[in-house]
């Protein structure tokens, strides 16, 4: 059945959580809807069908991306779907949804009766990689199954990642000796992945692999949408991520787990092909679209105000790299206001996002930015691939450095869930190294050398400093530093460059294997050594605390000779 308006649509289903505002994409698809309905059903015997004895699940959210519908007391929904949309469901706490062989969540079916249009308005789009092959007509009716978790898990982690982005497959050999071959197996018995855009680099015919070499984690596998996952030859925004989307599923989508409700947005958009060819304009940005505000503002209708609720982004929601003092040129999300007042209900809020590889840091979301609210962090996250992983001298696995430009290594996060509260914990590759590589002491400047191949052993230079980069930490965090048994002493937070960024680049300048240019960092802490130093053999400790009480322990020695 065709419903010819938006006002008849909602007077037959009736079920559809609406806005009132208007959003041209969702009011045009309104008029090329087909109900569609079905049932969301705890899956006992987790065989994909509905059997007789498989009770359905009440309240659960159903989304066309435009408008939620709710399931009743026996889980059946009913809404309307139209040629190009994507319908999905959103994992209600208590159930997971169930994964492919690749791990990735099966929550979704995409209504694409002809395929990815090839031709939009009077221009033909030829599409550069593979994109959604035709559907067919929509079924009579669209069931999701769910599995019951034994217990409701408050208390749990998953893995964060950053733009894991490669464009070659070398950069994909990469990819796997760092990320997949530490995480093989899910050794920290995380429940999900989450990845924040960029999950390739412009090179889409690499989701193929990516998809099987992540599998090896052994976790359900979300993702997002980045600037470098867009079919660039697309006229429009609607139409940016055809190929991502064939791969994937939904570019913005919820779930829940225990306490916690994550929210992922897409907030990359494309201005099109005409744009992209005119190289004195910046072909995207950080935006969510109508539609987008339009699906979130039903979506977090239906979330108790009490969960946690953690909006994912591929672009920062706010680019500063140390609360009020911007160290880095990226771009934001313009209309970060809209978010913040759909929040405004909700006490518990932690935003994760990547993009940007010169920096990661962390903003405390205050009234500042128009927020009234208990401060919330908005976390641009250290990249699992670095600066990228062309930059940096191999090591005997012949993988690059990729340090990033602020002087944090690349990594990924074990994100640590407890109740409704999120502690990221930042883990530097490579091999998964533990809490004493999560920091790096050295003298600035460096001791003066007998000779070239002297290790912290020469003449101590006036105005030296001990400088620590704490990787991933920012201003709310504390640093003391011990030297020679002595008590303790705070050391002064700073923004400047990391020496050890600054000596590496300067050290590699060739073509191949150099590093990233040197930026300013956001995690940078100093200590004024004393002139009068004696000779001979120093050490240092170094403490640190940051502002979710996590603490970590590093240590330098160095020999000041005569």
């Amino acid at each position: 059945m065709k419903l010819n308006s938006r006002i008849l649509l909602l007077g037959l289903l009736g079920t559809p959580l609406c806005s009132t505002n208007t959003h041209a994409q969702c009011d045009e698809l309104a008029e090329e809807s087909e109900a569609i309905t079905g049932f969301v059903f705890n899956d006992l015997n987790q065989n994909g069908e509905r059997d007789s004895d498989e009770p359905g699940l009440a309240n659960v959210s159903v989304s066309n991306g435009c408008d939620v519908a709710l399931t009743d007391a026996d889980g059946f929904y009913t809404t309307a779907l139209a040629p190009g949309q994507i319908l999905f469901v959103s994992q209600p706490s208590g159930y997971v949804v169930p994964v492919d062989e690749n791990h990735l969540p099966q929550f979704s079916y995409t209504h694409y009766p002809e395929g990815s249009p090839t031709v939009v308005g009077d221009a033909n789009v030829e599409w550069l990689y593979p994109v959604i092959e035709p559907t067919g007509p929509l079924p009579a009716q669209i069931d999701f199954p769910l599995y019951q978790l034994t217990a409701r898990e408050t208390r749990f982690s998953a893995y964060g990642f950053a733009d894991t982005q490669a464009k070659t497959e070398i950069d994909q050999d990469m990819l796997r000796e760092d990320l997949v071959n530490t995480l093989l197996g899910n050794p920290h018995g995380a429940k999900f992945t989450l990845t924040v855009g960029d999950v390739v680099f412009d090179n889409l015919d690499l989701y193929d692999r990516h998809k099987e070499m992540m599998a090896l984690i052994e976790a359900p596998n979300w993702n997002l949408p980045g600037n470098h996952d867009i079919n660039f030859e697309s006229p429009n925004a609607h139409l940016a991520n055809e190929t991502y989307k064939r791969h994937y599923g939904p570019l913005y989508y919820s779930f829940n787990y225990g306490n916690v409700h994550v929210v992922a947005l897409n907030n990359v958009e494309y201005r099109g092909a005409a744009v992209r060819e005119k190289s004195d304009q910046k072909h995207y940005r950080g935006y969510l679209s109508d539609d987008q505000i339009r699906w979130l503002e039903q979506d977090l209708a239906q979330v108790p105000k009490d969960r946690l609720v953690v909006v994912a982004t591929h672009i920062p929601l706010v680019a500063e790299a140390s609360d009020g003092q911007t160290t880095t040129t990226g771009p934001d999300t313009e209309n970060f206001d809209q978010l913040l007042e759909l929040l405004r209900p909700f006490k518990n809020i932690y935003g994760l996002a990547g993009h940007d590889s010169s920096n990661s840091w962390k903003v405390e979301v205050g009234h500042s930015h128009g927020w009234r609210g208990q401060p919330w962090i908005a976390h641009t996250l250290a990249e699992v691939r670095g600066a990228g992983w062309e930059y940096g001298p191999r090591d005997l696995r012949g993988v690059a450095d990729a340090m990033m430009e602020d002087g944090n290594p690349n990594g990924f996060y074990l994100l640590k869930f407890d109740d409704k509260t999120l502690i990221p914990e930042f883990i530097p590759f490579p091999f998964g190294r533990d809490a004493t590589h999560r920091l790096r002491i050295v003298l600035d400047p460096e001791l003066e050398k007998a000779a070239p191949e002297d290790i912290n052993r020469g003449h101590l230079q006036t105005g030296t400093k001990v400088v620590v980069n704490l990787f991933d930490g920012g201003p709310r965090d504390q640093l003391s530093l011990s030297l020679d048994g002595g008590k303790p002493r705070p050391m002064r937070y700073v923004i400047r460059t990391d020496p050890s960024a600054v000596n590496a680049s300067a050290q590699h300048p060739e073509e191949y294997g150099k590093f990233a240019a040197p930026t300013l960092s956001s995690h940078i802490w100093e200590y004024e050594l004393s002139a009068k130093l004696e000779a001979g053999i120093h050490r240092i400790i170094v403490e640190s605390k940051d502002e979710f009480g996590q603490q970590q322990r590093g240590v330098l020695t160095f020999e000041i000779t005569n």
